[in-house]
């Protein structure tokens, strides 16, 4: 199997979630669609790897915020792998926003701000402003568009991809392993954890990381789900950054 981090993420003040390609037993995989004003770059990664669009069998959205899934619809052939929690909840949350005729959606900010524990307010501006831009996306979800495949516990796509559950930062959150996959940078297999937000960026692996926390539905959850995978992971690509190894974390590979 081959893993490709197509776009590397950044964090604020420019959010923007990794984009990851696996490709196993001849299907392609991405491991979210990234910024919507990503979608030049992402069109381009993938031609230089003799793929288009259409060629994208399976989408997997880590979780349904902006920055992870602003390029959904660019994929007319793939089947969209979501959690099921964060599939009824954002729904619901869009079918919220569309009945609110407050002036700048002030009732939608505040039901952000009551179904997050924690949430910084520019991150509220941000997912208010970005919804409208994506609205198109986000009606689907509201519509149950029979592309999503929405699924709970533990879940393989191939037999070397699996999907996890990995809530806190939201309820639904779910992060992908590609077991023995090899990079473009390195021919050893190894075991890589793609987290998303489970795992914001590098500075999330290090001791007192939870620091870095600034969106989380379930903190506690958060927490324990933090743990869990370093435990367990050793090479990662978290939401917002490149391939790190926890044990040193610094980038050992992807596209900037």
């Amino acid at each position: 199997m081959l893993l490709n981090v197509l776009i590397q993420g950044s964090g604020f003040p420019r959010l923007r979630s990794t984009v990851t390609l696996l490709q196993s037993q001849g299907r392609n995989i991405l491991v979210d669609s990234g910024l919507s004003d990503d979608a030049s770059r992402l069109v381009l990664a993938l031609q230089e790897r003799g793929l288009t669009p259409d060629d994208v069998d399976v989408v997997v959205a880590t979780h349904l915020h902006y920055d992870h899934c602003g390029n959904h619809l660019m994929f007319r052939n793939a089947r969209f792998i979501v959690g099921a929690k964060d599939y009824i909840e954002n729904a619901r949350f869009i079918e919220a926003y569309h009945q609110d005729g407050t002036p700048g959606k002030a009732a939608t900010a505040a039901l952000l701000r009551e179904h997050y524990q924690t949430v910084k307010d520019f991150y509220v501006r941000s997912i208010v402003r970005e919804v409208t831009r994506n609205i198109e996306f986000y009606n689907r979800v509201l519509d149950r568009d029979s592309r999503f495949v929405p699924v709970e516990g533990s879940h393989w796509l191939t037999e070397e991809v699996e999907v996890l559950p990995t809530p806190g930062h939201t309820h639904g959150h779910i992060s992908v392993v590609a077991h023995s996959a090899q990079t473009e940078s390195e021919d050893t297999p190894k075991k890589i954890l793609v987290a998303g937000d489970a795992l914001f960026t590098r500075k999330t692996l290090v001791e007192n990381g939870e620091r870095e926390l600034q969106l989380a539905q379930d903190v506690e959850l958060y927490g324990h789900t933090r743990r869990k995978l370093l435990n367990e992971y050793r090479h990662i690509i978290p939401g917002h950054d490149g391939l790190v190894d926890a044990e040193a974390p610094m980038p050992i590979g992807g596209t900037p």
